[in-house]
């Protein structure tokens, strides 16, 4: 009885153990026997592991010919067989070793913080017929070392370590932390909607907002708009799109300003200009909720201007969400396929404000859908460079990601614009430089790939340097040509303080096209080991250290021009802060790097860098624009400090 009862225990998947040794006790006859091994105390005995993967999930023979199969062979499958004999290890071993292994794998596959080059640039340039030897294997080159990163980067330099007094920078966090935004009713911020009776104020709101906010992006018919404002205002403000669409515009308008050294005057947090602004803004997301689910063309032009206005007050997260939202219902509406000069929503219906304006039709729903997809595709694209979001690949970032076509601008009559319609004049303007901003951005990117290629197709970073010395003339000519193909109203004849919002913002990025250009040459002169374990003088030549010379001057160029919009509230300043930064820092590394008379990096063959005349002033209005928006920008504050120790230590 003892030994059935043992025997079906065993059969028993919890009793095996007990089962185990309850039959080995009866069959030897004693009480005292020898433990049972391992192996078959707690597992069945299994059959070798001797067939490949393919065969084993086939449940067929393996022949286990090197290196591969004869089915594998024969079917063109990947045969994958272990190096090592595992017909000794219980299922267990087994187990965590291919527990260890996929780790491993996980381990390898991770994506650095410093983002390797070999991983971003591949498959788009790459030719899978191409018979090329592969490059030599070097230590993986950061994108830091070619592209400018962030100013949360350039303080983990090494010549701001003594400066740091141990503490670190998380790069991928310390810049974004925002502020909390309360949009909540407050009795400062308690202001209704314009009544009917005060056609004034929205006209003034939306004057503002036209003149200052819509002409560097313009996704609306501005005739049209005026009508449809007028129209709400008149019948008053409810909860339709129409409404929440003259929200937005009168919220942007309260804190817009004109551009100028005098434009700080009436944006602060603690003017009523801003108090207004932030309840218009609140009252709309109150009415933007039940727009998600309309394919309506008010819907990204709302979502858009949500995040043009959470740009103003420096919500770079909470804008790139409003953005990417505006860009997936574009890109929902198959923009591919509607005509440009369409004159219908996807309701059937015009665009909101057209019916019954006796106006004519300047702009047709395939401009204005065009409008807000490209404008709300370069502002996520934008952020999402500065941002890095989690999941969000940097490898379409290039040329290959953006739309194939540009946008199709209105069809202007220019003498109608003059003596009928002034309004369209500004309007023809605004799309001189939104096209003109769209070709840069393009321009730009296609630098950016062919740098990033240079740099995959050497082994070394001083190959890669000689070769790309070699290549920014051409670079430095497209730029050139870029900058003289401007029309008229946007040219750079004139000096920089004559420049309106317009071409202040395209002169800024015109400067980030040259920075690009120079910055593998000054990031090799004041950083010059990154991530490499080779001496200086491997990533540096005096034909480098001539092009880091002419960074330094681009960089000490950018602070100048973006004086005149330290103070100025728009939608760019942020951004422009972010650059400025950066500039500033490399300023102040490139003075560190003198005052401690460690600048010659190349074996004695080339010049220390030579700081630009008036870099400390510069560098100090830097820290004075980041003291002013000290109370809104909190995540500069890291920036501000390490500049102000600079310019103490610097005598």
């Amino acid at each position: 009885m003892s030994s059935s009862i043992s025997t079906h225990r065993t059969a028993d998947g919890d009793g095996s153990v007990l089962g185990a040794a309850a039959t080995a006790a009866a069959t030897s006859g004693s009480g005292r026997t020898r433990p049972a091994a391992r192996g078959t105390a707690f597992y069945r005995r299994k059959r070798a592991v001797k067939a490949c993967q393919v065969c084993r999930a086939r449940r067929t023979k393996c022949d286990n010919l090197k290196p591969s199969c004869s089915f594998c062979l024969k079917v063109g499958a990947v045969c994958i067989q272990s190096p090592v004999d595992l017909s000794s290890l219980d299922p267990a071993s087994l187990e965590i070793l291919a527990r260890l292994e996929s780790l491993e794998v996980l381990v390898k596959g991770a994506v650095s913080p410093e983002r390797s080059l070999s991983k971003i640039a591949a498959g788009a340039r790459s030719d899978p017929s191409s018979s090329l030897p592969a490059p030599p294997s070097r230590p993986a080159l950061a994108l830091g070392q070619v592209t400018p990163p962030g100013p949360e980067h350039l303080m983990q330099w090494a010549v701001f370590r003594t400066l740091r007094h141990g503490s670190t920078v998380a790069p991928d966090r310390c810049l974004w932390i925002e502020h909390d935004i309360n949009t909540a009713a407050t009795p400062a911020l308690q202001q209704a909607a314009p009544a009917p009776n005060e056609l004034e104020q929205a006209g003034h709101l939306l004057d503002s907002f036209f003149s200052y906010v819509h002409v560097k992006n313009p996704v609306l018919d501005e005739a049209a708009t005026r009508n449809l404002v007028y129209s709400e205002t008149m019948n008053g403000i409810n909860g339709s799109p129409a409404s929440c669409l003259c929200l937005l515009i009168f919220a942007l308008g309260a804190l817009a300003s004109p551009f100028g050294p005098d434009s700080d005057s009436d944006s602060g947090p603690w003017t009523t200009n801003y108090a207004r602004a932030h309840s218009f803004f609140a009252a709309a997301q109150r009415r933007i909720g039940p727009l998600l689910l309309s394919d309506d063309l008010i819907v990204p032009q709302c979502l858009f201007l949500s995040g043009i206005y959470m740009m103003c007050v420096f919500q770079p997260v909470k804008a790139w969400r409003f953005f990417m939202q505006a860009l997936v219902h574009c890109q929902q509406s198959s923009l591919s396929q509607l005509s440009p000069r369409d004159d219908r929503d996807a309701s059937g219906r015009p665009p909101v404000g057209c019916e019954g304006s006796g106006l004519p039709p300047q702009y047709s729903v395939g401009t204005l859908r065009q409008a807000i997809y490209w404008s709300s595709w370069k502002s996520e694209r934008e952020l999402r460079d500065i941002l890095a979001p989690p999941d969000f690949s940097l490898a379409d970032t290039g040329l290959n990601s953006y739309p194939p076509l540009f946008p199709t601008p209105p069809a202007f009559d220019e003498e109608c614009a003059v003596a009928i319609m002034p309004h369209l004049y500004r309007g023809r303007s605004s799309w001189y430089f939104y096209l003109a901003e769209i070709s840069l951005r393009r321009l730009t990117a296609r630098v950016s790939d062919e740098m990033v290629a240079i740099f995959n197709q050497h082994p070394t970073r001083h190959e890669a340097l000689e070769a790309l010395a070699a290549a920014i003339p051409e670079y430095e000519d497209q730029a050139r040509q870029w900058i003289a193909s401007l029309p008229s109203c946007l040219s750079f004849d004139a000096s920089p303080e004559r420049d309106d919002v317009c071409r202040f913002v395209l002169r800024g990025h015109v400067i980030n096209l040259f920075e690009l250009i120079y910055w593998p040459c000054i990031s090799a002169r004041l950083n010059p080991l990154g991530s490499e374990t080779a001496s200086a003088g491997d990533a540096c030549s005096s034909n480098v250290a001539r092009l880091a010379q002419k960074a330094l001057d681009y960089h000490l160029l950018r602070l100048v021009v973006n004086r005149p919009g330290y103070r100025h509230r728009h939608h760019g300043t942020i951004l422009m802060m972010n650059t400025c930064c950066r500039s500033a820092l490399v300023l102040a590394a490139a003075a560190l790097v003198s005052h401690s008379e460690a600048a010659v990096l190349c074996e004695g063959e080339s010049k220390a860098l030579h700081l630009p005349q008036g870099w400390r002033d510069e560098v100090g209005e830097i820290i004075n624009m980041l003291t002013f928006w000290g109370n809104e920008t909190p995540q500069f504050s890291q920036v501000r400090h390490l500049l102000a120790q600079v310019c103490d230590t610097v005598s």
